[in-house]
């Protein structure tokens, strides 16, 4: 199956934020390890470095949904305007279980990182 350019706008966008986030957790040295990125897989997935397993925020699962405000044919997201998908949905919990959710509308990754770092200080108890 020959993907469409919408599908081709959502993995470009979800490359890029990949990027971005790898950066900045490689410049930060910090707690959070961004994961390498599956191949036609529309999410980035961030785990917490540490050997505290029970915490209660381990992992972010990062991905760009096609219904969301921003994201839609409706938006642009089609292969007429051509327009890449602008809001990221940010979940934070486990591998089971997502406990935050937040939404990004300008697809900032640092917002991003922020947001990833004051939920672990404020829930797993890491300095950041």
């Amino acid at each position: 199956m020959v993907p469409s350019l919408q599908d081709a706008l959502f993995d470009q966008a979800t490359v890029e934020l990949h990027e971005a986030l790898s950066d900045l957790a490689e410049a930060c040295q910090g707690p959070l390890i961004v994961r390498r990125r599956a191949a036609h897989r529309r999410s980035v997935l961030v785990d917490i470095h540490d050997h505290n397993h029970l915490r209660p925020i381990n992992r972010f699962q990062l991905e760009y949904a096609k219904e969301t405000v921003g994201n839609r044919d409706a938006d642009g997201v089609n292969a007429a305007e051509r327009r890449r998908p602008t809001t990221l949905t940010a979940y934070a919990g486990t591998a089971c279980q997502h406990r935050y959710a937040a939404t990004f509308e300008n697809r900032d990754p640092l917002e991003v990182y922020e947001w990833m770092l004051r939920v672990l200080a404020q829930n797993g108890g890491v300095g950041v």
